[in-house]
């Protein structure tokens, strides 16, 4: 992601925050509409949600009694945006495992461990925001976090009944063995998240348009 894509997200979910009437979606949709312009692995993930928090921090801070009410609207925004990324992961997963020719196991467990850490991924970028924010906004960023981590988040609760389904299907004709024996550091990588960006960019725009 480029300096500028990142000052850019940065500076509209500042603006999100202090303008918007419906916070949560905008912020949903800010992230989705992000993604579908790189490729969908965890560092443009975490990259992109690290400038949506720490642009909606800035913005926050001039909210003052509404701080928290703001904060709350952009954590469960962020939540439910990657909650359809987990979708779309499962929508690649099983394209790329009915084509042999081109992913290997590796690349599909791979597939499957990052989706498994789509939430600690979330849980680690909100933290790292979380430290750095000033006061009140750091105080109730933490509380946040230190929320979603006691009664879980949708996006866990969404990748947490993916896997399930997908081990279940992959376990059908003998592939999730394979799979789990892999080795990780031989996955491409690079081109799994080709495919899963491309099903995003397809499919983003009804995404974003949801309610």
């Amino acid at each position: 992601m480029t300096t500028t894509a990142t000052q850019n997200i940065q500076e509209t979910a500042r603006e999100t925050v202090i303008q918007s009437d419906d916070i949560q979606k905008d912020i949903r949709q800010l992230v989705i509409q992000a993604l579908k312009e790189g490729e969908l692995d965890p560092e443009a993930i975490k990259q992109t949600l690290h400038s949506v928090l720490e642009g909606a921090s800035e913005g926050s801070n001039s909210q003052f009694d509404k701080n928290t009410e703001a904060l709350e609207q952009v954590v469960t925004g962020i939540d439910a945006a990657l909650g359809q990324v987990a979708e779309v992961s499962k929508l690649a997963i099983e394209e790329a495992s009915g084509n042999l020719q081109d992913f290997s196991d590796h690349d599909l467990k791979r597939a499957l461990n990052d989706l498994q850490d789509l939430e600690s991924l979330f849980f680690d970028t909100l933290s790292e925001v979380a430290h750095k924010g000033k006061d009140k906004t750091g105080e109730t960023l933490v509380g946040l976090l230190e929320h979603l981590q006691n009664s879980g988040s949708s996006v866990g609760e969404s990748a947490t009944k993916i896997l399930t389904d997908l081990h279940h299907d992959l376990s059908k004709n003998g592939r999730l063995e394979k799979i789990q024996a892999a080795d990780i550091a031989k996955a491409a990588g690079i081109s799994f998240a080709r495919i899963s960006s491309g099903i995003f960019a397809g499919i983003a725009d009804s995404l974003a348009d949801k309610k």
